[in-house]
């Protein structure tokens, strides 16, 4: 227990100023993004969200996605990493595993 949470304030901290860096705000703005994200991923370990957050292109996406069934698909637990940049989600309006970049998260909320 104690390494999981080494672990997820190492990612913190470090998506924190990459953030920070990325997008030229402050690293509190940027640990907000990170909190929302850590949130959302653990919400979507077992139910379904809406996920607003910009394409890579500058475009604004919101769809309805979910992490149920990485495991059975990927054959490993879902873990967040250091050098994660963004976050895998099943779109569950393409019937597919698709991404975003950490640093482009707006909003989420959770489907009940």
């Amino acid at each position: 227990m104690r390494r999981i949470k080494k672990r997820s304030d190492d990612c913190m901290s470090i998506w924190k100023k990459r953030i920070a860096a990325e997008k030229g705000i402050s690293e509190v703005s940027a640990e907000k993004i990170v909190l929302k994200c850590m949130e959302l991923v653990k919400r979507m370990l077992y139910g379904n969200v809406m996920i607003a957050f910009q394409k890579q292109d500058g475009t604004f996406c919101l769809e309805k996605g979910t992490l149920v069934g990485y495991e059975k698909f990927f054959h490993r637990e879902f873990k967040f990493t250091v050098k994660q940049e963004s976050v895998i989600y099943w779109s569950e309006e393409q019937h597919g595993w698709r991404r975003f970049r950490i640093s482009n998260l707006m909003e989420w909320k959770a489907i009940v």
